[in-house]
Parts: structure tokens; sequence; C-alpha cells
């Protein structure tokens, strides 16, 4: 079965923090400066989406943190585990929905959102267990030309690359992070 075009991925070795994982990326501790930016092998207007990612983290309940943000002039997509630990996600500035979900720990959790324009459908998968359907943003459209980061959400619109926060990052592993311009089906996902 092929695949709708994926707008990039994570599949090499990094080194955040002086640690080296492969295909993961770790933020071992709390800080205002680590980070990874990603750039998209192709423009990121998007009318639909699925993005897909393993995360581990230790930090529950103690902090809100970012697991993908991407930003031109507004957070156009985020993804937070929030404080009351559910999963939620941004598109634009001001809009948003969550869902409750297990908690985030220190085993890995697939996660993926799927998001389409034309309904506004919204569904979050966790470990392959789907989500009721929420609604978000009937007929927007998320901009390209913004920037795609991993650990930490720039503030500083203009800066881009400062204004981080050491309250919201991310401490935990990140990997196989996936984007497709396109809602995978559930049994794709």
């Amino acid at each position: 079965m092929r695949l709708p075009s994926c707008l990039f991925f994570i599949a090499a070795s990094f080194i955040v923090g002086g640690t080296l994982s492969m295909r993961t990326v770790t933020f071992p501790y709390q800080t205002s400066h680590s980070y990874v930016e990603i750039i998209p092998m192709m423009e990121m207007e998007l009318g639909a989406f699925t993005l897909c990612m393993q995360v581990a983290t230790e930090i529950t309940g103690k902090q809100k943190s970012i697991l993908f943000a991407y930003r031109k002039k507004d957070n156009e997509l985020n993804v937070w585990r929030e404080l009351n630990g559910r999963i939620s996600l941004y598109l634009g500035d001001g809009y948003s929905d969550s869902f409750k979900v297990p908690d985030l720990g220190p085993l890995n959790s697939h996660l993926c959102l799927t998001w389409d324009s034309r309904t506004g459908a919204t569904n979050l998968f966790m470990d392959g267990r789907r989500s009721l359907t929420k609604f978000l943003r009937k007929g927007h459209i998320i901009p390209a030309g913004g920037k795609v980061f991993l650990g930490q959400d720039p503030d500083d619109i203009e800066q881009m690359q400062s204004g981080f926060n050491a309250d919201e990052c991310l401490v935990g592993e990140v990997s196989d992070v996936n984007l497709w311009d396109s809602v995978l089906s559930d049994s794709e996902i």
C-alpha cells in the first residue's frame, strides 16, 4: 500500500545534551536552550495532516511540555502535553482542543493526531487506539513558510530561535516523527 507524501521524518542519529540515540532525540534535563529544528522536505501548507511520533517522559503532572511546534506568525500547529495530562492540539493562536489519555510515561507511547480542514474532524491515536472524533477549525489552512521545533516552543515570533521557556520544554525522548499532508486511515496508523 502506498502512503501519501510525507513532509518530513526523523530517521537519523542525533546528539542532544550529550546523549546519542538512534532515531531518537533525547532531552535529558529541563533547559531553555535544547531543541531540534526540523527542515520540512516540502512546503507545509496543510488542509489536512497526520502527525505521528513516539514519546517517552518521566515528567508527569509537574509541567506543561511541548511535543511539537510549527510556527510562522502564530502557533500554527502545536501539540502539548498539558499539566492535567491531556494532549492538546493547537491550530492557530486561540484555537485548540484536547484529548484525555493515559499519562505519558518512561515507556514509549506512539501518538498520532489527524485533522481534516474539510470537516474539522480531529482524532488522537495512542498506541494504536483511536479517540472519539472532535471538530476543530473547519475550513482553516495551515500556512506554509514556518519552522518546526521539537523540545521547545519559540515564544518570540520575530527571533524564532529565542524566547524559549524552560518551564515548557520537553524532558524525555521523541522518535519516529512523521508528518503526512493527508489523513491516514485507522489501519495505516
